[in-house]
C-alpha cells in the first residue's frame, strides 16, 4: 500500500507505522473529517490471520480510555481493513531504550493505570485475557496516560479448557502456563505485568536472565523493598501463589503510593519529615564533587516520590551540558529558557539572578552553589535548611579547610554548616572531627551513578540525610 493511496473511499494513506506477522498498520487521514486514524490491513487469504480478526471481535465490545476503539471496518476482495484510534506517543520499549530505567514513583503510577485496564478486561463476561503485556505493546501519550495496543493474542476465558492449545506470548514476559503447561487466566496477565515492571525498574530484559536472578536485579535497582516484593509476588511460577487479581494489585499500589507521598516509605528522620526541605550543597574549592553530590540527592528525592527541584546557583556550565546530554537521550519532558524537566526533577538554570524554585510547591529543593564565594551566594546558601560543604579528602589539604572555616566564621558563627567528605581514600571521621574541631562532619556515601541508584546506595543516602537533619536541628514531624 502506497503513500497517498485512497481506501474505503475516504481514507488517505500517509505512512506505515507498524508491521505484524499477518497484518500491517498504516496512519491514514479521513478526508471528510480531516482527522487521523490507524488502519490495520489484514490479508484475507492467509488462514493464520484468524487472531487478527479475533482482535476486532474483542475490541468492538470494549470501552475503556486506555484501549483503542474500532471506528470502522470494511473489506475488498483481498484485504480486511480495521479503522482504530490513532494513539500518538512512544512505546515503553522506546523509552527503555532511551533511558534505561524508570523511577519508582513513575512505576507505581504506570502500574496503577495498567492494573485499572486489566481489572476492566478481567471483569468482562466472559473475562478477556490479554496474554501479551510487554513494553512494546504499551504507548505513553503526551498527557502521561498509557494505552494498551495489539489485541491479536487476546482471548475470552474458557473455563472448560484445561490448557492453552498453542503458545502465545513473548519470551521473557510470558508466564509458564503460556508454554502449554497450563491454562491462561487473569493471573497470566499479572505475571506479564510483573515482568514488564521488572524490565522497567531494572533496565534488564527478563529474557536475558533466569527466574532465580530476578531478586538480585531488583535488589540492585532503586525501587523500595515493598515495590520489589510486589513484583516478586506477581511473577511467581505457580499461579496459585501470585497476587490473585488486578483489584488487589490496585489496593496494594494505592497503599504504596500513599506511603511514598507521605514520606513513610523512608524510615528514620528524613522519612518522617513532612515539610519542605531545602538543601544547599557547596564546596571549599573547585573539583570537590558538589554537582555530583547535589545530583545524587535530587535523584534520590525524585525516586522517593517527592516533587523535587534542582537549583543551579554557580553557573559553571554543568547544567547546560547535562541538559544537552538528556536531550540526546530523549529524557527531557519540558524545556524553556529558564528551566528543564527530566526524570521527575525540575532543573532551574543560573542566570544573572539566582535560580528561584521557592514558592512553587516543591517539597525538596537541592541547590548547587559550586565553589562557595561572594556574600550574595553565601546569603542564599544560608537560606537552606541543611548546608553541606564538600571538602577535599587529602590529608595535606586539611589546612585549606581550616582556613575556609575561619574565613566563613562571620557567616556561620554557630558552626551549623556540615563538612562533607567524598568516600575516597581512608577518611577517618573521628580524626576529621578532632582536627576540624567540629562534630558536623559526614562521609558522603559511594554512588556509582547519581541517575541510577541501587537500593543499597539509596539506604546509605537516607542514613546521611538522617544525620544531616539531626545536625541541622530539624525535628521529626509525624505524618
Amino acid at each position: 500500500m502506497k503513500q497517498g493511496e485512497i481506501i474505503g473511499l475516504r481514507y488517505r494513506i500517509l505512512k506505515r507505522i507498524g508491521q505484524g506477522g499477518y497484518s500491517t498498520v498504516f496512519l491514514a487521514e479521513n478526508m471528510v473529517l480531516s482527522n487521523l486514524w490507524a488502519i490495520k490491513v489484514i490479508d484475507r487469504g492467509n488462514p493464520s490471520a484468524v487472531g487478527e480478526m479475533q482482535e476486532v471481535n474483542i475490541l468492538k465490545c470494549l470501552n475503556h480510555p486506555m484501549l483503542p476503539r474500532v471506528a470502522d471496518l470494511f473489506e475488498d476482495e483481498r484485504y480486511t481493513y480495521i479503522v482504530m484510534d490513532y494513539i500518538e506517543g512512544k512505546t515503553l520499549a522506546e523509552l527503555l531504550k532511551a533511558g534505561g530505567k524508570v523511577g519508582e514513583a513513575q512505576l507505581i503510577e504506570w502500574a496503577r493505570q495498567l492494573c485499572d485496564v486489566l481489572d476492566y478486561l478481567h471483569s468482562r463476561q466472559p473475562p478477556v485475557i490479554y496474554r501479551d503485556l510487554k513494553p512494546s505493546n504499551i504507548i505513553l501519550d503526551g498527557s502521561g496516560r498509557l494505552h494498551l495496543v495489539d489485541f491479536g493474542t487476546a482471548k475470552s476465558f474458557n473455563e472448560q479448557s484445561l490448557e492453552d492449545t498453542v503458545y502465545i506470548g513473548t519470551q521473557g514476559y510470558a508466564a509458564p502456563e503460556q508454554f502449554g503447561s497450563g491454562k491462561s487466566d487473569e493471573r497470566t496477565d499479572l505475571y506479564n505485568l510483573g515482568m514488564t515492571l521488572f524490565h522497567l525498574a531494572t533496565g534488564v530484559h527478563p529474557a536475558t536472565i533466569t527466574h532465580d536472578e530476578i531478586g538480585h536485579h531488583l535488589d540492585q535497582s532503586s525501587v523500595s523493598e515493598a515495590f520489589a516484593n510486589f513484583i516478586k509476588d506477581l511473577v511467581r511460577h505457580d499461579p496459585a501463589k501470585r497476587i490473585g487479581d488486578a483489584r488487589t494489585c490496585l489496593a496494594l499500589l494505592s497503599r504504596m503510593n500513599s506511603l511514598q507521598h507521605s514520606g513513610r516509605t523512608v524510615s528514620g528522620t528524613h522519612g518522617n519529615y513532612a515539610g519542605r526541605l531545602i538543601i544547599g550543597v557547596a564546596g571549599i574549592a573547585r573539583g570537590t564533587g558538589v554537582t555530583f553530590a547535589a545530583l545524587c540527592l535530587a535523584n534520590y528525592f525524585a525516586s522517593r516520590g517527592y516533587r523535587t527541584a534542582f537549583a543551579e546557583h554557580c553557573g559553571n556550565g554543568d547544567l547546560a551540558r547535562l541538559e544537552a546530554v538528556m536531550g540526546r537521550s530523549n529524557r527531557l519532558t519540558h524545556v524553556d529558557e529558564d528551566i528543564f524537566v527530566a526524570d521527575g526533577i525540575t532543573y532551574f538554570k543560573a542566570h544573572s539572578t539566582p535560580a528561584n524554585p521557592y514558592g512553587r510547591g516543591f517539597s525538596r529543593i537541592v541547590g548547587d552553589f559550586g565553589c562557595l564565594s561572594g556574600e550574595r551566594a553565601i546569603s542564599e546558601f544560608n537560606r537552606s535548611d541543611i548546608r553541606l560543604v564538600l571538602c577535599p579528602t587529602a590529608d595535606w589539604k586539611l589546612a585549606l579547610i581550616r582556613d575556609f572555616m575561619d574565613r566563613m566564621r562571620l557567616f556561620d558563627p554557630n558552626r551549623e554548616w556540615i563538612y562533607v567528605f567524598m568516600p575516597f581514600g581512608k577518611a577517618d571521621i573521628r580524626q576529621l572531627k578532632k582536627t576540624l574541631q567540629t562534630n558536623h562532619v559526614l562521609i558522603f556515601p559511594h554512588v556509582s551513578n547519581p541517575f541510577s541508584q541501587n537500593r543499597n546506595e539509596q539506604k546509605n543516602i537516607q542514613a546521611v540525610l538522617d544525620e544531616a537533619m539531626l545536625m541541622s536541628g530539624i525535628g521529626c514531624v509525624p505524618v
